[in-house]
């Protein structure tokens, strides 16, 4: 009896998960169903991507123009405070150019003539432009220099250096020279001057360390002893280079002039001339 209680039991179980399973593919499935796209719809919506960057790109241009133009604007303005400073300017140095030459007239006849109304600042500064003639006395030869506010010291051209001694002291022997023109000869000059000191100087292309020699110079109405670093400038344009140790809190630079201060004339060169052109080049 209890026996055939267990086998209908076990026939009971194993009837229910046949039907159980059974029935689980009966059961309604919720699967989506794709979303298909036509060509159509990818070429339109293609075409407004395209849209809408063209239309930003144009947003960004017309940005960019309209910035142009406003710095197109302020440049023109400032080309124009710039005008008018610089007539502003030449109207005061021609202003205190006249009154300059007629208190002239007073103290001395023919001051009006004189180069100094052209050279001297109202505040008794001298008047430099981007180039000037200087002189070296000792040598008697005319050199052509670059004023340069940016370098702190002044540069000569220098070949041949030799250091020696003289009376206990280290001096340097070098060649200079100036050549106008290929075709015409070369101005040169031996100087022997007592080595100041040596400075060390830093480039692009490295290091190297010169000598410093102070020579005395005439530029204008200017006569003044020079610190000059020796260097072969056979490369650059102006054989000097006057740095702003030379001409601070003495001289003012106008770089729109050159030769402001006029070529000195040497002291054979002046011999040679008349009486009165010799009273005119001094």
């Amino acid at each position: 009896m209890i026996g055939s209680t267990l086998v209908t039991q076990r026939f009971l179980v194993i009837s229910f998960l046949l039907l159980l399973l059974t029935g689980c593919q009966f059961l309604p499935t919720s699967q989506e169903k794709p979303v298909l796209v036509t060509s159509q719809q990818l070429e339109a919506s293609s075409q407004a991507l395209q849209a809408s960057f063209q239309k930003q790109l144009l947003a960004s241009e017309e940005r960019q123009l309209t910035n142009l133009e406003q710095q197109a604007a302020q440049v023109q303005q400032l080309k124009k405070l710039v005008k008018n400073f610089q007539q502003e300017n030449l109207r005061l140095q021609q202003q205190h150019t006249f009154q300059i030459e007629q208190l002239g007239n007073l103290l001395e006849p023919g001051f009006a003539k004189s180069h100094l109304t052209e050279v001297v600042q109202e505040d008794g500064k001298m008047l430099l432009g981007e180039h000037e003639w200087i002189f070296l006395p000792e040598q008697k030869l005319v050199l052509p220099a670059r004023i340069d506010s940016g370098a702190n010291t002044s540069s000569l051209h220098a070949v041949n250096l030799q250091q020696f001694e003289r009376d206990g002291k280290t001096w340097v022997r070098f060649e200079t020279h100036y050549q106008p023109e290929e075709d015409q000869p070369a101005y040169k000059a031996e100087i022997e001057a007592p080595l100041v000191r040596k400075v060390k100087v830093t480039q692009a292309s490295g290091s190297t360390v010169r000598p410093v020699v102070s020579l005395p110079i005439q530029l204008g109405a200017l006569n003044q002893s020079v610190e000059f670093t020796l260097a072969d400038r056979g490369s650059l344009t102006f054989p000097v280079l006057l740095g702003r140790r030379f001409f601070m809190d003495i001289a003012v630079i106008d770089v729109s002039k050159a030769y402001v201060q006029g070529k000195p004339k040497k002291p054979d060169e002046t011999a040679k001339l008349p009486l009165n052109e010799q009273e005119k080049a001094l």
